[in-house]
């Protein structure tokens, strides 16, 4: 009779632990039987989702988890991300996806299932070509079995051809796409032509233009040549190489020395490193003559003020700078012609107006320029050039000083 009962109770625990094993933990044993036919002799406690994705043995959480090894990446750059989870052993089947669920790369082993690597994983892919932040997704990917209550996650897929298997999905830490500005150089000449009128013959008149650097890289001017069938009686100064740092410029001297009473018009190329603009071109024009013409303007600056010294702010108001210019004919007739007025500072231009400038034969003239508001501190130099048709070249300086 003790031993009937003892057989019994025997029976009753092996039923006990049969029914147990299914919905409990991964036993070799189990891989073995269910796992084996499919992925082969070698075995993983992680490749179930009783242990391949819990912190412990409460399965009350989730801990696969994807980071970059980066926060930011040039466009194509190759992204490294590291997978992590589980509280076992064994190999697991790894998946990253990019920002839109669209598969990027795989840990499978060398049969395509299973018997490869363990967490933790690393799996690479091209970054995204446009600049932007991303997330990305990465999967843990194995047997579905796990201990009656526990935790699946909230991105928890089944897969709808692979009965009892599935993927736990989690988002990675954002990173970044920066695209790198190419720096280049860009020319421009102001002015872009330089007339220089009648010259005596014999004579000679400079007339200048700014070489300025508009873009975010070195200008290199290389060389500075005549264009084709352009007359030598012009040269220029100072000559190439020289360099134009970005935002700045370089004044360019030409002059008009004039041998015979002909008509020259003709041009500078200017070669440089910009990527567009290569050469710019300065027109020049001028006309040697043996006498001055008998009804001549000539312009005479007589003064030039500007408004010496302000406050970058006055009680929270910005201060301008004013100009005035007094002009003075002094040929035998009436003439309209331009002044310019450039400012520079701190080896920038930050300033270049044309007016328009008309003045009788033996008058005298007012004229202003519009104002200008300085915004950052340091001494500002004017430069006022009048042009006419007088041999001569009339150009005034002011300097201003900008105070806090």
């Amino acid at each position: 009779m003790k031993k009937a009962s003892l057989v019994f109770c025997c029976i009753l625990a092996l039923a006990a632990w049969m029914s147990w094993v299914p919905n409990s933990h991964a036993f070799s044993g189990y891989y073995t039987t269910n796992c084996a036919d499919c992925h082969g002799a070698t075995s993983t406690c992680n490749g179930c989702h009783a242990h391949g994705v819990h912190t412990d043995s409460t399965k009350s959480d989730l801990n696969v988890a994807g980071t970059t090894d980066k926060q930011t990446y040039a466009p194509g750059e190759t992204v490294s991300v590291n997978i992590t989870g589980g509280y076992r052993t064994g190999w697991i089947r790894a998946i990253l996806y990019d920002q839109n669920m669209v598969e990027l790369a795989r840990s499978t082993g060398p049969s395509g299932i299973g018997g490869g690597s363990g967490f933790p994983i690393t799996l690479t892919a091209p970054a995204p070509t446009a600049a932007g932040d991303y997330t990305w997704n990465v999967a843990w990917y194995g047997n579905q079995f796990d201990a009656s209550g526990a935790f699946f996650g909230p991105r928890w897929t089944p897969d709808p051809n692979n009965p009892e298997h599935g993927q736990e999905i989690v988002s990675t830490n954002s990173f970044t796409v920066a695209v790198t500005p190419v720096l280049t150089p860009s020319i421009a000449l102001n002015p872009a032509s330089l007339n220089f009128g009648s010259i005596l013959t014999g004579g000679s008149a400079t007339l200048t233009t700014l070489v300025q650097n508009t873009g975010t890289a070195d200008l290199n001017v290389t060389a500075i040549a005549l264009c084709t069938g352009t007359s030598t009686e012009f040269t220029w100064s100072p000559p190439a190489p020289f360099t134009v740092t970005p935002g700045s410029s370089q004044t360019l001297s030409v002059v008009y020395a004039p041998v015979d009473t002909t008509t020259d018009t003709g041009c500078l190329n200017i070669t440089s490193n910009d990527p567009v603009t290569n050469p710019a071109v300065l027109n020049l024009a001028g006309s040697g003559v043996t006498t001055p013409p008998l009804t001549e303007f000539d312009f005479d600056i007589q003064k030039f003020m500007a408004t010496k010294e302000i406050k970058l702010k006055d009680k929270g108001k910005a201060n301008s700078v004013n100009f005035h210019l007094w002009l003075f004919n002094e040929g035998t007739g009436p003439g309209t012609s331009t002044a310019t007025l450039v400012g520079m500072q701190n080896g920038n231009q930050v300033y270049s107006e044309t007016i328009n400038v008309s003045v009788p034969p033996a008058e005298t003239v007012m004229f202003k320029f519009p104002p200008f508001t300085p915004t950052v501190l340091g001494d500002i130099t004017w430069t006022a050039t009048v042009v006419d048709n007088d041999a001569d070249v009339d150009q005034a300086t002011a300097v201003t000083t900008v105070r806090q």
